[in-house]
């Protein structure tokens, strides 16, 4: 008889911050996983691509900071990834990016950012 396997933990939210500024929530299962997507060539390539305000978050000199989400960024990241759920790391942006149309109409209970 073959042991059951032991399923992996749930993955946990971060949030990537940059300049003190929440960019984007992911879930992975350590912190050193969560502080290597930082380091990636392609996510720092989107930071500098992007803009939000028609500012990119990132000019490839501030520190990419990594840290737990907060409870309403964790039930935005649980929320909106449920909603797009697409590839092996949902990435969801915290910021409205100059690309996305501009959201209107009601807000959901535990939406992020507040008061939006």
């Amino acid at each position: 008889m073959m042991p059951a396997k032991a399923e992996a933990p749930p993955p946990i939210v971060f949030v990537l911050e940059i300049d003190g500024q929440p960019i984007l929530a992911f879930g992975v299962a350590t912190f050193r996983q969560a502080r290597e997507l930082g380091k990636e060539d392609w996510l720092q390539e989107d930071l500098k691509r992007m803009t939000f305000g028609h500012r990119p978050p990132w000019q490839g000199k501030s520190p990419i900071g990594v840290r737990r989400a907060k409870p309403a960024e964790e039930v935005y990241y649980v929320d909106t990834k449920t909603e797009n759920a697409a590839g092996d790391l949902p990435l969801v942006y915290l910021v409205q990016r100059d690309d996305e149309t501009d959201i209107t109409g009601p807000v959901t209970r535990g939406s992020f950012p507040p008061g939006r």
